[in-house]
């Protein structure tokens, strides 16, 4: 009965405390669909402009859903698997998730907005306009294609328009951006969990972290290969998911300077959805209660019963608790190892 009574509590702090969270993310997403269908800026172009000669490649190295899969699926599996059969943490399991979807909602409506507004032309967008490359045995080879005098050319002219649509979206790319995003977070929440700059020098820490970004430079670099974008779309691509995987990993995780790096933050309200039921009105069985709740929402031991003293301790060290009551004071005084005032 009251593990039944605390598996609720957990889930429905969870829901009330993060709920909005989860809310906000979906709208973000939504909005993103609605903005993905507006029609984007029809940039004008010169026909002898070389960049944007090159043929329009039907097959691509890495095409939208492997991308998904890769930036996305993969990074929560080795969230999901680190936080539930390592740190064995529903916190952890839920801020990593939380923070995941945050980058990737956040990545897609800024990267389309700015396509959307920017409207540049893609390295293949001639041969999207005029099908160049294969009527080029019919006799419309690019050098016999002209500007008019002194004018640059508009879409106006295209003899085809089922890819005129996606030709203006070069700038920037989203495979870039959702790359670096998701694989970018992942890396970010590796290194926590390795306590990478904890000033001790493994290499294979360094490997393990480096990997997803790997990932996501080559990702990157295939959508200049197949003529999809120019370099600087993917720079700045990347930029953009750099920037929003930090981002997103600050608002549920520490510094990776901080000692609990690997630890997420503590829940923003936990105290009043804690268990209350108490057998024989003894304070001593409600305090264990109350541990066993955060031992099984893998926030660690509760010290103390107000929110300014709930915190995550290293080790599962329980030592102190001894004769400290619920004095905040007594629990961390000279502990130079403790969490008390760590960031939150």
């Amino acid at each position: 009965m009251v593990s039944k009574m605390r598996i609720q509590a957990r889930t429905k702090a969870l829901f009330w405390s993060y709920g909005k969270d989860w809310a906000l993310v979906i709208i973000v997403l939504a909005l993103f669909t609605w903005i993905d269908s507006f029609e984007p800026f029809h940039r004008q172009f010169s026909v002898e402009d070389v960049t944007i000669q090159h043929p329009f490649a039907k097959k691509e190295t890495v095409p939208i859903w492997l991308c998904f899969v890769l930036a996305f699926i993969l990074p929560a599996i080795f969230i999901g698997c680190i936080a539930i059969f390592h740190r064995k943490s529903y916190t952890d399991l839920h801020n990593g998730l939380l923070g995941l979807f945050l980058a990737q909602a956040l990545v897609l409506i800024v990267t389309d907005s700015i396509k959307i507004s920017v409207g540049r032309p893609r390295p293949d967008f001639l041969d999207r306009c005029f099908e160049i490359y294969d009527k080029a045995a019919a006799g419309t080879p690019v050098g016999l294609m002209v500007d008019p005098e002194n004018m640059l050319t508009s879409s106006s002219v295209c003899s085809r328009t089922d890819l005129l649509k996606d030709g203006f979206k070069s700038f920037p790319s989203g495979h870039s951006s959702f790359s670096f995003g998701g694989l970018g977070y992942l890396s970010l929440y590796l290194a926590g969990k390795l306590h990478l700059f904890d000033e001790r020098g493994h290499i294979y820490k360094s490997i393990v972290v480096l990997a997803p970004l790997i990932l996501a430079a080559l990702i990157a670099i295939s959508r200049v290969d197949n003529y999809r974008h120019h370099w600087q779309d993917v720079t700045v691509g990347a930029i953009i998911g750099t920037i929003f995987a930090v981002f997103a990993y600050r608002q549920y995780y520490p510094s990776l300077g901080a000692k609990k790096s690997a630890n997420p933050f503590s829940p923003r309200s936990i105290e009043h959805l804690l268990p209350t039921a108490l057998s024989g009105g003894r304070r001593e069985e409600h305090s264990a209660q109350q541990e066993a709740f955060l031992d099984d929402a893998g926030l660690g031991p509760l010290v103390g019963t107000s929110l300014d003293t709930i915190h995550i301790t290293s080790n599962g060290d329980n030592n102190y608790h001894n004769n400290t009551g619920n004095d905040p004071n007594k629990v961390f005084a000279n502990q130079s190892g403790s969490t008390f005032n760590q960031p939150r």
